[in-house]
């Protein structure tokens, strides 16, 4: 089994247009899969989704499990880690996902749990992202 997407073309201040890898996952929730496009992060430890996403999926806050998270610029983000289904092509698995109290942030797809199920390859120079079971 081999999915292949393409990088999306985003505009950089810095860089003007840069290509960056992204994947269409799903994401389990109560009432059934939701789908989202998440940027595709060999730097991220855990997969990452916004506030918005999180009540989306029916998350409930509980105060005792926040913990935080920090990375570039080591800003720190208040985080409740959740065990979800995911589902990327039609390979179901179980997940860990950090579930950000606040919205500013995108939505990563980390290397925990992902990167344990498919053999992720980057192919920069074709601007897509590989994922072979």
């Amino acid at each position: 089994m081999e999915m292949v997407f393409s990088y999306r073309e985003e505009r950089s201040r810095l860089t003007g247009v840069i290509y960056r890898p992204v994947a269409k996952i799903e994401f389990k929730s109560s009432v059934g899969w939701v789908p989202e496009w998440v940027y595709v992060d060999s730097g991220a430890d855990i997969t990452l989704i916004p506030r918005s996403l999180g009540d989306l999926l029916g998350f409930e806050i509980s105060t005792e499990a926040i913990q935080e998270i920090w990375g570039v610029g080591e800003s720190r983000i208040p985080v409740i880690i959740q065990n979800i289904g995911i589902k990327l092509g039609g390979h179901v698995f179980d997940s860990r996902v950090a579930w950000a109290l606040i919205e500013e942030v995108p939505p990563l797809l980390g290397r925990m749990d992902v990167f344990d199920e498919f053999e992720v390859i980057f192919k920069q120079s074709e601007k897509k992202v590989v994922f072979r079971r």
